[in-house]
């Protein structure tokens, strides 16, 4: 079984024209390797929680160079004066969809993703899809080749039931790197290796684990560099087993409503005003506690599901006055005609309904986000040596989280990729 997992990962690397080195060098970028000093722009600060006003923001070899910049130096280097604009971190949607699982239109993935990067998201995470588009989509937009969002990418991984319904659905495994078949049997450090070398940087764990071999599966995958994300019901596993088994960023807070033991809430046709009036008395202590213990960051999808349960935002403002990190996540395929990413959309829900104050809504949609890929130390704020992925804005998302819409100019990795 090793062998032939390895085999068919090799072999489909090869037909794509990859080897491990080139791999390696999809972790560098086209990048504008003069200076750019952006002039007078006031400065999101997470750290202060406010805007610092009137800063010069060097930019060179694709990185943040200064984030105060002496005036002084500023004569014969390209500047580009933001007086009265807002500067903050390139958007990063936590959960994405841009490819199909198979028969997959690269043309289309390109299209979603430089629908994102128009629109101030530099960076998604695409929760499962054609591992093989997905790849060849990074490496041609990280050569500057194609214009569009960075992408990292998840490895699908579901249990017997899921594939097979228990009547022998499918009957070769895994079906490709990017979409495994795990049971008991399965050799976990081979399914693992057979993920990375398909370009996953994760795992996203989706159904039929009990809370035993979800925990065997989470531990291999972190043996491996993997990042452990997945839905928060594995059915059997419960949303308190996902948890505790490690997964680092259990997706869908719908998916909670399996801790409610009323078994009408189950039930679509329960009125929501009965549904909303549960949420309101549940106690939802135990699941932040263990969230929190294991440093775990709820991808919340509010999108996905806000019109079939409104109960949603209630029980999302319970867990943030808890203290759980949230992730801002959409779980949408794209819409290339709306004007906006469903991502605004969802931080304004966190906003108008679920009590986040506006830095935290953005910072669930960069640093925290950035944390969810393993990329804080390079993303997802405004620091000296950081990637230059920036997002200048004409006013201030402090005031008015829409104004994260309202796009003067997107940068990303030093690049101008869209004035307006």
């Amino acid at each position: 079984m090793k062998t032939k997992v390895l085999k068919l990962a090799v072999g489909i690397l090869m037909c794509l024209g990859f080897s491990l080195e080139k791999l390696h060098a999809f972790t560098r970028q086209s990048t504008d390797t003069s200076m750019m000093v952006l002039k007078n722009v006031n400065v999101l600060d997470f750290k202060q929680g406010k805007f610092i006003k009137k800063k010069n923001v060097a930019v060179s070899n694709g990185l943040i160079l200064s984030t105060n910049y002496p005036a002084r130096k500023l004569k014969g280097l390209k500047v580009l004066d933001l007086s009265g604009k807002y500067l903050v971190p390139g958007l990063i949607d936590a959960h994405v969809h841009v490819s199909a699982l198979t028969k997959n239109n690269i043309n289309t993935t390109y299209s979603h993703l430089n629908y994102y990067l128009k629109h101030g998201v530099t960076t998604v995470r695409d929760a499962s899809g054609d591992g093989a588009a997905l790849l060849e989509a990074q490496k041609s937009i990280k050569s500057g080749r194609q214009k569009g969002a960075n992408v990292f990418f998840a490895a699908v991984m579901a249990g017997d039931w899921y594939y097979n319904r228990g009547i022998g659905l499918h009957k070769n495994e895994p079906y490709q790197p990017w979409r495994q078949l795990i049971t008991d049997q399965t050799d976990l450090d081979s399914a693992m290796t057979v993920a990375k070398s398909c370009g996953a940087t994760g795992v996203k764990l989706y159904h039929s684990f009990d809370k035993v071999l979800l925990t065997k599966v989470v531990s291999a995958a972190k043996k491996h560099g993997l990042k452990t994300w997945g839905h928060l019901m594995m059915y059997p596993a419960t949303p308190i087993e996902v948890v505790a088994s490690g997964v680092e960023v259990p997706s869908h807070v719908f998916m909670l409503e399996n801790l409610v033991s009323d078994a009408a809430f189950l039930l679509r046709k329960t009125k929501a005003s009965y549904k909303e009036d549960l949420i309101a008395k549940f106690d939802i202590t135990d699941f932040c506690n263990i969230m929190k213990s294991k440093n775990a960051i709820l991808d919340a999808t509010l999108c996905v599901s806000e019109d079939r349960d409104p109960w949603i935002f209630t029980i999302l403002k319970k867990i943030h006055e808890q203290g759980v990190e949230i992730a801002a996540g959409t779980d949408q395929i794209v819409d290339l005609n709306r004007p906006n990413p469903r991502l605004l959309d969802e931080l304004s829900s966190f906003v108008d309904k679920c009590g986040f104050i506006n830095i935290d809504a953005i910072k669930s949609a960069t640093l925290i986000n950035a944390k969810i890929i393993g990329e804080e130390k390079r993303l997802g704020s405004i620091e000296n040596g950081k990637v230059a992925d920036l997002l200048v804005l004409n006013g201030n998302p402090l005031s008015d989280i829409r104004e994260l819409g309202n796009i003067k100019l997107v940068m990303q990795s030093g690049k101008i990729a869209y004035l307006f």
